[in-house]
């Protein structure tokens, strides 16, 4: 049995020989019943209220539509309210999910040597070896490392797009 049990029944908020006898989930309107035998149905949304007969509702004036209107457009500027801030928290997310899936794929992250004058940098292709690259241009693997701007080149771990200093021809 529940905790509140005994407001599970409209007994005493009912006219005399009055019974609740129903709930229609799709209007939102409570039927009601009288010791005649006459169904009665509550207003929309209300499980107290007004009863009116079933099959004579009155139709609702321009004044109490305009104001069920403003309710319900006040209604949802709160709801939307309450939202921002996790739509904000979704959208920081996933602003970073994708920041951090694509972090490697930018062509701004490559390093960029700053070379000494008369020197150039160069783009390391596909198949570069720090010796072929000295070899094109006439230095040993020491001498081109050994070169400003090539101090943090390490040759075992030379990458593609990664720039090196040589000299200018």
């Amino acid at each position: 049995m529940g905790r509140w049990a005994d407001l599970d029944s409209d007994e005493h908020r009912l006219p005399e020989g009055f019974t609740r006898v129903g709930y229609d989930a799709d209007s939102q309107t409570y039927t009601y019943q009288d010791s005649s035998g006459r169904t009665w149905e509550g207003e929309e949304g209300n499980r107290y209220g007004q009863l009116h007969p079933v099959g004579s509702r009155r139709e609702p004036s321009a004044e109490e539509i305009s104001a069920h209107n403003a309710r319900l457009k006040e209604g949802n500027k709160e709801s939307v309210r309450m939202m921002l801030p996790f739509a904000l928290l979704v959208l920081v997310f996933m602003l970073l999910l994708f920041k951090f899936i694509n972090g490697g794929a930018g062509a701004d992250d490559k390093v960029q040597v700053h070379c000494a004058e008369s020197y150039t940098a160069y783009e390391i292709r596909k198949g570069d070896t720090c010796w072929g690259v000295a070899k094109a241009y006439g230095l040993g693997v020491d001498d081109l490392l050994e070169l400003k701007g090539n101090e943090g080149v390490d040759c075992d771990k030379l990458g593609v797009g990664q720039q090196v200093c040589v000299p200018e021809v």
